[in-house]
């Protein structure tokens, strides 16, 4: 069976990397192929990593309390991008 692709990384100003590195491994362990970009990501380089890596799926991490904030629009970004799923 072929591992699903997950992009990660920290949106906006955010710099948790300590949580980032955490997620990164449980997911490695738990059978999946990770593009981990780090912190202080923006909306851009994430769907940029997804199409790039064909990715099943885009997870956004933010510890700081605006990762609400530096969400909005990111489904319409990928889908403009041609991400629908």
């Amino acid at each position: 069976m072929e591992k699903k692709t997950l992009v990660i990384g920290v949106i906006g100003a955010d710099v948790h990397a300590i949580g980032n590195k955490i997620l990164y491994h449980c997911f490695v362990e738990a059978g999946f192929n990770v593009i981990n970009l780090g912190v202080m990501v923006s909306q851009e380089e994430y769907v940029e990593a997804a199409i790039e890596s064909n990715a099943d799926a885009i997870l956004v991490s933010s510890l700081y309390g605006h990762g609400e904030i530096d969400c909005r629009g990111l489904r319409e970004r990928c889908e403009e991008w041609g991400l629908r799923k």
